[in-house]
């Protein structure tokens, strides 16, 4: 029956032909998240009464903020800030101010930096002046490549008293006097920008001190018990800079969703507890609090200073 053969022959190939066009779908992208600072994810630093908000880590860095707060899309509905980043960026008009107020925030809890030591290398909780001290412990020191809190850890070790910070800071020869103080740790001294920075100085083992962001030292820990570093890090209870936080509201955020955002923020009151783990029984905490308005004045040359005095040379 050749002519039969012939039409199921014609009839495969037209099956063979037929084809089935599948539309492809466009991934749908996140929605901007709420920015909080490096390590808050994994430390578990963030309460609040909404477990859907979705947290996305920044930098912590001022040239993020601005650029974030410019971009074509939205990075962040709404992100955790420093006082001073808050007064520059409400004056700058990178944020949103809020219910017709000159104000341009909302508090949102605290960000501690720790004096944090390897604990598998020095088993006494050291102060300031033992971060200095190369001599009794030698090693590395980790420290903020920046003028602020780094200045007032100088101090600090200088004996300078908490209280006495800030009037010590505002007259020329103490802000001389933190420089001298620096000047002597440089040659240990390994320096770090951002949060993610001090968490790769604790995982590399790279100091056996440094000023850390509670929150880091949170993270690191439990990274260490899964053997991603070969020394453990805590976080020391005296003498915390404590830097007070506020969320804003990025510029690039739609008014009707800057609108719904505040709602969501004051209903669910998201709030940063940046101190690590419970505190042992008879070691209250001590704290001094970074200065914002101290740091809106003088912020700016101070840095400049910083900048001339400790930059790496340029090849």
């Amino acid at each position: 029956m050749p002519g039969s053969a012939s039409a199921h022959g014609h009839e495969r190939t037209r099956h063979r032909r037929r084809t089935v066009r599948h539309h492809a779908v466009a991934p749908v992208a996140p929605e901007p998240g709420f920015g909080v600072p490096e390590g808050t994810i994994a430390a578990h630093a963030l309460t609040s009464s909404d477990n859907t908000l979705r947290l996305v880590e920044w930098d912590g860095q001022t040239t993020t903020l601005q650029t974030g707060s410019h971009a074509a899309k939205p990075a962040w509905m709404a992100v955790l800030v420093t006082g001073t980043q808050l007064a520059q960026a409400c004056a700058g008009g990178w944020v949103h101010t809020l219910d017709d107020s000159p104000t341009c925030g909302i508090p949102g809890g605290v960000s501690d930096l720790a004096l944090t030591w390897d604990r598998s290398r020095l088993a006494k909780a050291p102060g300031w002046q033992d971060f200095w001290d190369v001599a009794r412990h030698p090693g590395r020191r980790g420290l903020h490549f920046g003028a602020r809190t780094t200045l007032e850890i100088a101090l600090l070790a200088d004996g300078v008293a908490p209280q006495d910070i800030y009037p010590t800071l505002s007259t020329q020869a103490g802000v001389d006097r933190a420089f001298r103080k620096l000047d002597l740790l440089r040659p240990y001294i390994v320096w770090w920008t951002t949060a993610a920075d001090a968490a790769r100085i604790m995982e590399q083992s790279s100091a056996l001190m440094l000023s850390a962001p509670s929150t880091e030292v949170t993270s690191v820990s439990s990274r260490v018990q899964g053997g991603a570093a070969s020394s453990l890090f805590v976080a020391g209870t005296q003498n915390v800079l404590r830097t007070p936080l506020f969320w804003a509201i990025p510029a690039n955020v739609s008014a009707d969703n800057a609108r719904r955002t505040l709602a969501q923020l004051r209903m669910h009151a998201p709030h940063l507890e940046d101190m690590p783990g419970p505190v042992p029984l008879g070691n209250t905490p001590t704290f001094l609090t970074v200065s914002d308005t101290f740091w809106s004045q003088h912020g700016e040359a101070l840095e400049q200073q910083f900048e001339a005095r400790f930059a790496p040379p340029t090849p």
